[in-house]
């Protein structure tokens, strides 16, 4: 008797769970706060102060990866771009002419805010970069010295974007749902190479046009 008993209140009581769960309609979605996005850009890179005297503005490219909280977002970025020098630079006993090609990079962690304006997003951010430049191959394999020759320095990054938000056809709150941007951004860098070559001072401004893709993650429901 005790055994019907037992099966027959555990019986009742999966029925009432299973009839509770499925009658349990009232919801929302909530969407996640979290995204994440992947974005490559094409510009030029324009020397300014004693880097300007020594290097002409040259082709840029760059790249990054995004995660967002609700506004706020950490981007890490790198790029690169082939600048000609204007004036000779001693290395040693030896010298880095000008009219030879140099490669500039940088690697970058930012904090930024993001503000929605209808179909548009403008995002300042500002963080550290390590930059560096060095001879190109060409130059570099031209002379032992400069074989061996780089400059480096960690400095601030400062920069803006403004960026066309490509409207989701298929999007659905609390899905996931896709991110699509092309835009222009502007981000200046103070690299600190002054310590290794004193004429060396001056800021980079690094302008180029984007195109971003990503991605939000799936919200969850709330039931009430």
């Amino acid at each position: 008797m005790k055994r019907f008993l037992v099966l027959f209140i555990s019986a009742i009581f999966i029925a009432g769970t299973l009839y509770a769960q499925q009658n349990r309609q009232n919801y929302r979605i909530e969407p996640s706060p979290w995204a994440y996005s992947w974005g490559v850009g094409l510009g030029t890179m324009v020397p300014e102060g004693g880097l300007a005297t020594h290097f002409n503005p040259g082709f840029a490219a760059d790249t990054e990866v995004g995660v967002f909280y609700k506004n706020a977002f950490l981007m890490a970025n790198g790029g690169f771009s082939a600048n000609k020098l204007t004036k000779d630079i001693p290395v040693g006993d030896s010298q880095w002419p000008s009219g030879t090609g140099s490669i500039h990079a940088y690697v970058g962690a930012n904090l930024g805010v993001n503000f929605d304006v209808d179909q548009f997003s403008i995002y300042p951010f500002a963080g550290l970069a390590y930059s560096f430049f060095e001879p190109n191959l060409k130059t570099s394999n031209s002379d032992p010295v400069l074989n061996t020759f780089n400059v480096d320095g960690l400095g601030i990054n400062l920069g803006i974007g403004i960026d066309y938000n490509v409207p989701d056809k298929n999007f659905e709150v609390g899905a996931i749902n896709r991110i699509l941007k092309v835009g222009l951004r502007y981000q200046c860098q103070i690299p600190d190479y002054k310590k290794t070559i004193p004429s060396l001072d001056g800021t980079t401004h690094w302008i180029t046009l984007r195109f971003m893709i990503g991605s939000t993650f799936p919200g969850k429901r709330v039931y009430y």
